[in-house]
Formats: structure tokens, C-alpha cells, sequence
């Protein structure tokens, strides 16, 4: 096959170029310069995608040897991150982590492990923990102000729940910052993210709950510069913990737990969280009505009344509160309507 009528125009074409080259010297630098810069950012993109499919590749062999290991218990994956906070605070939160989260697992089994896949988001993060068959995965980052955060996403206890958001919490720079209370809060934050019931402390026996009570406790007087939610939730968690107690008969949270209510009342600012004000003030007026229970005083039951009705009333003023109102209202109209409808057809032989 004769080739010489396709490569005709581009010997025509190269050759008059060479002859405007040669008439225009000056050009030709230009023409150098523009096709080395061409050049150079043909090879960044081709190294790109060089190590864009080598992070991949990696990430894709991580994921299946953590889903190939047989260990028992819920897979606890300790990440890298695309922007690294310092190695400091990394070190010190994997070792709060590795400490301290056994703790809140309920006596649950679970294994730590470690991989080298640097997170990019919370996405990339939720595609790893599924593909790799974890459960919690968790990773520390540094924003562009300087502040770090540990960052965990958990998967969801059954299919019927939807995918659980990631959570942040900020993190101390200070070394100094840095004391066992702190570091066994965060372990609880971790903790929380993949186990929600701490926050539901009637779910669970007393000899299981009175360990993480006793550590919220402790935690809580120490007074950690832990993040400042994570701090309101543990708060929120005593109290109901402490309720929760003296509820099954434990005679020594009977009192504290009035204490305890107490304290977490004033934590917080109605203006700023009025649904965990009005659910603190309840909290509240239970544990005193239960303290009169053990030992009458009327002032106290007094007490006990006053916050739950402006628990009540802040309540009533919510838009939820009220729809649930006007669902409950329609629901009574409805079944009284239903009730007159059949005494009715019974009376008059309609049935």
C-alpha cells in the first residue's frame, strides 16, 4: 500500500514551517519554549496519574486485607490524612484511642488497626470504612487556620439506619493540654459516634452502666479543653447516667443525681440550646422527685414541679411540640368519630 499520498501534506506542512523558522529566527525560541512548557505539563499530568492509581491501588490492598482479618469484634481503623495535624497531636489521640476506647465498648471485643491510606474527606472516608468492612475509622487533620481535629466515621448499627454524618472534634495545640481526662474524652467522643446508646443510658444494665458513669464523672471534674460539644453531650450523658441509677435503686446516685442535674442545668444557655435546657430541666425535676420519694420535703417536690412545667412550657412553644399536639388531637377525634360511628350502626341495625 502506497503511503506517500497521506505523508505528502505533512512534509508540505513541516517544511513551511522550517522556511518561516528560518526567515524569523526569533520565533523559534518562542516555538521551543511553548512546546517544552507543553511538554512539562504532559509529564505532571502523566505523574498525576501515575500516583493517582498508585494511591488507589494501595488503598484498594488495604481495604482488602482489613476485610480478610478473622479477628473478633468491631474493626477500629486509625487513618492518616491528607492534611496532617501535627505529629504530636496524632500520636497522642491514636494513644487516647488505643487506651481508652475499650472503656465504652460495653465489654465488646474490638481491635485496633493501623493503615497508611491518607484520608482526603469525610466521602473518601465513608468509601474506605465500607469497601474495607470496618466499623469505626478514625483520622486526624489540620485546617487551614492551623487548628486540628479528629474526624470519625462509623458504620451504622443495622441497614435500617441511614448513614451516620462524620463528626469532628477540635483539638488542643497546647502540650500542656494534653492530661488523661482529655485523652479519655476523646476516646469517648470515638466511642459515641459508633455507639449512640451512651447517650441512652436506660438501654443498659446497671453494673454496665455504673463504669461509664463513674468515668464521665471523672472526666467532667477534671475539666479538660476537650471540644466544647463533646463536652455539653458528656454533661447531658452523667445526668442522664446518674438518673438512670438511682432509678434502679442504686441508694448512693440518689442524691448525687440531684447534684449532678443540678450542675448540668446551669451548663447550659436556654437561648442557645433550648431543647437540651428543656431536657436538662427535666432531668432535673425527676431526680428531685425522686429524692422526696426516698425522703419527703415539700420544698423539693415544689422545685421538682416548677422545672418541669417550664420544661413543659418551653416545650409547648417548639413547632414540633405543637404538630405532635395536633397529630395527637386529630388521632382522639378520629377514634372517638369511629366510636360514635359504630355505636350508631349497632342502634339502628345497620351492621
Amino acid at each position: 500500500m502506497d503511503f506517500s499520498s497521506y505523508l505528502r501534506p505533512a512534509e508540505t506542512l513541516l517544511a513551511t514551517a522550517n522556511a518561516i523558522l528560518t526567515r524569523h529566527p526569533a520565533w523559534a525560541g518562542a516555538a521551543i519554549a511553548v512546546v517544552s512548557v507543553l511538554a512539562l505539563m504532559m509529564l505532571a499530568s502523566l505523574a498525576l496519574a501515575v500516583a493517582t492509581l498508585a494511591r488507589s491501588a494501595q488503598s484498594a490492598a488495604q481495604a482488602s486485607r482489613i476485610r480478610r482479618s478473622d479477628e473478633p469484634g468491631a474493626k477500629v481503623i486509625l487513618a492518616r490524612s491528607a492534611d496532617p495535624a501535627s505529629g504530636f497531636v496524632r500520636r497522642q489521640t491514636e494513644g487516647a484511642i488505643e487506651t481508652h476506647i475499650g472503656d465504652y465498648m460495653f465489654g465488646g471485643a474490638f481491635n485496633i488497626v493501623r493503615t497508611s491510606v491518607a484520608v482526603r474527606d469525610a466521602e473518601h472516608a465513608e468509601r474506605f470504612l465500607r469497601t474495607s468492612g470496618g466499623d469505626i475509622l478514625v483520622w486526624t487533620e489540620r485546617d487551614r487556620k492551623g487548628v486540628s481535629f479528629v474526624r470519625v466515621v462509623s458504620r451504622p448499627d443495622g441497614s435500617a439506619e441511614k448513614v451516620r454524618p462524620a463528626r469532628a472534634f477540635r483539638l488542643p495545640k497546647e502540650k500542656a493540654a494534653w492530661t488523661p481526662a482529655l485523652m479519655r474524652a476523646i476516646a469517648y467522643g470515638v466511642a459515641k459516634h459508633y455507639r449512640p446508646a451512651l447517650g441512652r443510658p436506660q438501654d443498659f444494665r446497671p453494673e454496665r452502666l455504673r463504669p461509664v458513669v463513674d468515668s464521665l464523672v471523672a472526666i467532667l471534674a477534671e475539666r479538660p479543653k476537650a471540644d466544647s460539644t463533646l463536652l455539653l453531650e458528656m454533661n447531658d450523658d452523667l445526668a442522664a447516667g446518674a438518673l438512670q441509677l438511682a432509678l434502679a435503686g442504686e441508694e448512693d446516685w440518689i442524691e448525687r443525681c440531684v447534684e449532678i442535674a443540678r450542675n448540668g442545668v446551669a451548663e447550659i444557655s436556654r437561648a442557645a440550646s433550648p431543647d437540651r435546657w428543656a431536657a436538662a430541666k427535666i432531668t432535673l425535676g425527676r431526680a428531685l422527685k425522686l429524692r422526696c420519694e426516698r425522703r419527703f420535703d415539700p420544698v423539693m417536690l415544689q422545685e421538682s414541679i416548677t422545672h418541669l412545667t417550664e420544661a413543659m412550657e418551653a416545650l409547648r412553644a417548639e413547632p414540633r411540640f405543637k404538630l405532635a399536639e395536633a397529630a395527637a388531637q386529630t388521632i382522639s377525634d378520629a377514634q372517638r368519630l369511629l366510636a360514635n360511628r359504630r355505636r350508631f350502626s349497632i342502634s339502628a341495625g345497620g351492621i
